[in-house]
């Protein structure tokens, strides 16, 4: 038998992946938009004028990361 601590773990995680889901279903934008990294993403979208290969190429950057590199291990 589970432990207490491990049994109300396993019951949570089960609710939310089933509110999720039912968010998803309802509604897939609004759950993205209220997502944190989506909010980072399009502002930094917004900020390049709407050019989302701008605003990528930006940040790698400013994170000092090759670009092409990224989009090699993408292919």
């Amino acid at each position: 038998m589970l432990p207490q601590i491990l049994q109300q773990l396993n019951r949570n995680s089960v609710g939310q992946i089933q509110q999720m889901a039912q968010l998803l279903k309802g509604n897939p934008i609004g759950m993205l938009q209220n997502m944190p990294q989506y909010r980072q993403a399009m502002d930094l979208v917004q900020q390049s004028g709407g050019d989302a290969q701008a605003a990528f190429y930006k940040l790698a950057q400013q994170r000092g990361v090759d670009p092409n590199e990224i989009l090699r291990y993408l292919k």
